[in-house]
């Protein structure tokens, strides 16, 4: 006996691919319809989107962890202010 209902998520499974191949498919259609120049362009744009952007941001996020831990931790590598001395007692 066949089973009449389909397992579940298989629809959305089935959606979501088909909506892939779509994306895909106008994907290859504009990179053929681009010129060699702006083909290039492309490239080193997304070589700068997926290279050096993470890195960037990834440095900027070990500094502030590391700026954060040492003002943290209750020493401090900036000079404290002197205190004024106190006139002795008699």
């Amino acid at each position: 006996m066949k089973d009449i209902n389909s397992a579940p998520g298989n629809t959305s499974f089935t959606a979501f691919w088909s909506e892939l191949c779509a994306y895909a498919r106008q994907g290859l259609e504009a990179l053929s319809a681009m010129s060699w120049p702006m083909l290039l362009a492309c490239a080193i744009g997304l070589a700068f989107v997926i290279t050096i952007l993470p890195l960037a941001i990834t440095l900027f996020v070990i500094f502030v962890l590391l700026k954060w831990a040492g003002n943290a931790g209750g020493f401090s590598w900036e000079k404290k202010a002197a205190q004024p001395e106190q006139p002795p007692q008699a």
